[in-house]
């Protein structure tokens, strides 16, 4: 989408940077000349992941952090500020959710979810954004949501509660945090077959061809795509862009929407007759 490096000198950290989009999200960013700094509780996968990016000639570092302690958090990016330089540019993408009746979960489902996707991004986002405002830089935020924030969705109610909490926090942030130079934006993904959420979420193929069928564009997403679109959100091509949530799934959730969307399934026999019904009833 962009040319050239226009992430040069430029540090980026992404929680749950060492798997799935998010590393995804960090071979594309730091394709664009960006420092990337990735997070997570996993060290030997975030070793992994940092050893990947240094073999594609990407300037990358990795730092555990349990983004749902607030201290660890802020001592991290204190760690990142003092060893690397000011960070610029922050993606709260750290998430947790599985498919569950919601009567089969303990609270500690609820707090464990809520507290890795909603703490989670509250915490990086005010300890990096209260750096930002004590040195006056500008930076940029980006937040992986979901389109059933806005809509909710059954047998997700854990992630469901904890994105709508991010999607409100998100414009929220933008409208306060605007005037400082910090912008804030959201990407509400569709279906994106990544190996890790793909297994707790999708544990059949026909589930996987279930979903594939309320896309009107019949297909799952690429990672490519939803790279790219994070790297142009938080780029300074997008500097007039604050307080959105960019939707990308094929159409997904508006398809699941309309009333008379799932029409689309019905045989060219069904129309046919319609057709020679309204006939009828136009002559009448």
């Amino acid at each position: 989408m962009m040319n050239g490096k226009p992430f040069a000198n430029k540090i980026v950290v992404i929680s749950g940077g060492a798997t799935g989009l998010g590393l995804e999200m960090a071979k594309k960013i730091g394709s664009y000349g960006a420092t990337i700094v990735i997070l997570s509780r996993n060290e030997e996968r975030l070793n992994d992941a940092v050893e990947s990016l240094k073999k594609e000639g990407i300037n990358a570092h990795y730092y555990v952090c349990d983004v749902r302690d607030h201290v660890k958090v802020d001592e991290t990016v204190q760690e990142i500020w003092n060893g690397l330089g000011p960070i610029n540019c922050l993606i709260n993408n750290a998430a947790g959710n599985f498919i569950s009746r919601t009567e089969d979960l303990s609270v500690k489902a609820f707090e464990t979810v809520i507290g890795i996707v909603l703490m989670g991004t509250i915490h990086l986002s005010l300890s990096v954004g209260k750096m930002w405002i004590k040195e006056q830089i500008k930076g940029s935020i980006l937040n992986i949501t979901t389109t059933y924030s806005w809509t909710g969705s059954g047998y997700v109610t854990p992630s469901a509660a904890a994105k709508g909490g991010v999607t409100a926090f998100t414009r929220s942030l933008a409208s306060e945090w605007g005037s400082r130079g910090i912008r804030v934006n959201a990407i509400a993904p569709g279906p994106f077959k990544t190996e890790g959420a793909w297994k707790r979420l999708v544990p059949s193929e026909v589930i996987e061809k279930e979903m594939t069928k309320r896309v009107p564009l019949g297909r799952l997403g690429n990672p490519e795509e939803i790279s790219e679109l994070a790297a142009y959100l938080l780029s300074d091509y997008s500097g007039y862009i604050n307080g959105d949530v960019v939707t990308i799934d094929g159409g997904e959730w508006i398809y699941g929407g309309g009333q008379f969307n799932q029409l689309s399934t019905l045989p060219d026999e069904f129309w046919e007759s319609l057709k020679e019904s309204r006939k009828k009833i136009q002559s009448n």
